[in-house]
């Protein structure tokens, strides 16, 4: 897999078209708000990432992506939380998350662990939705700021309303989720523009299936010798 920044005006736009079509036709369904412009800006000045399998038939196909910036290039999407003790070339937000799969969408995360790894990220800052729908659920590893803030800038197809949940990633935790992500083997080329690894969702199905097997084993040790006689057996 290879996760790329997004330098062309090309690229940049099939994002947005590709982010759009994933808002409203994958998962729960909402779009920004006719009159905002987060989106625009984003797509403007943010570091845009986009997923693609090298090694497919369609290597140049989209397969999901992300939106990033440090709150030295521009200020995050929302006044909350208060961010301003840190160092704003350490502090990334990170959004506009999509993915046409979860394989592809698990290639997104991890490689954005490495990216912010590479470029020295100590807070990571995300906005997931709180209500109507909660997405909270997906970011164990991160803790709430606040309560949730009614998002001014979405809403859902039906014309509701949107609660999201400031969160943050930082101290050990992002440090272990960095290492493991950079521990994991990762191929940096053309100054850190393009990130190729192995597939995270093979290897995180390959582990916890020997997990379980190792759990298993350890409860009924007998239960794993006639297997292993198997093997040998001529």
């Amino acid at each position: 897999m290879e996760l790329r920044l997004l330098e062309s005006e090309a690229e940049r736009e099939q994002f947005e078209r590709a982010l759009t079509e994933a808002r409203a036709t994958k998962g729960l369904g909402f779009m920004e708000k006719r009159r905002s412009r987060l989106g625009r800006v984003h797509m403007a000045f943010a570091d845009l990432w986009a997923v693609f399998d090298e090694t497919s038939g369609t290597p140049e196909r989209m397969l999901a992506g992300l939106a990033m910036h440090s709150l030295d290039l521009f200020s995050q999407s929302y006044p909350k939380p208060d961010l301003t003790d840190r160092n704003p070339a350490e502090v990334f937000e990170v959004g506009e998350l999509w993915a046409l799969s979860l394989g592809a969408g698990a290639a997104a995360r991890h490689g954005g662990f490495i990216a912010l790894g590479l470029a020295g990220a100590t807070t990571l800052l995300i906005y997931p939705i709180a209500r109507p729908w909660d997405l909270t659920g997906n970011y164990p590893d991160y803790r709430a700021v606040g309560s949730p803030i009614e998002w001014p800038f979405a809403e859902t197809l039906e014309g509701e309303r949107i609660y999201v949940q400031p969160m943050i990633l930082d101290g050990a935790n992002l440090r272990r989720r960095i290492s493991a992500a950079m521990g994991a083997g990762f191929e940096a080329l053309d100054g850190n523009r393009r990130l190729r690894f192995e597939n995270p969702l093979a290897a995180a199905i390959a582990e916890r299936r020997m997990s379980r097997l190792q759990a298993r084993n350890a409860l009924h040790p007998q239960a794993a010798q006639p297997a292993a006689s198997l093997l040998t057996a001529k």
